[in-house]
């Protein structure tokens, strides 16, 4: 499920990005990239110290 909602999100967000650049917006997907990758790498660094503090 996580997997699918991911790439839903990245297909809309190529849909908006488009979208946005035809209207001269192209700064916004970037800051919304920018925030969604920086979520994604907090998640997966929380993961890995929860998963070396257990071993």
């Amino acid at each position: 499920m996580k997997r699918t909602a991911k790439w839903i999100f990245i297909i809309v967000l190529i849909i908006g990005t488009y979208i946005l650049y035809e209207l001269q917006l192209g700064a916004i997907p970037f800051l919304l990239l920018s925030i969604y990758f920086f979520v994604i790498g907090y998640l997966e660094l929380k993961q890995s110290k929860n998963s070396r503090d257990r071993t």
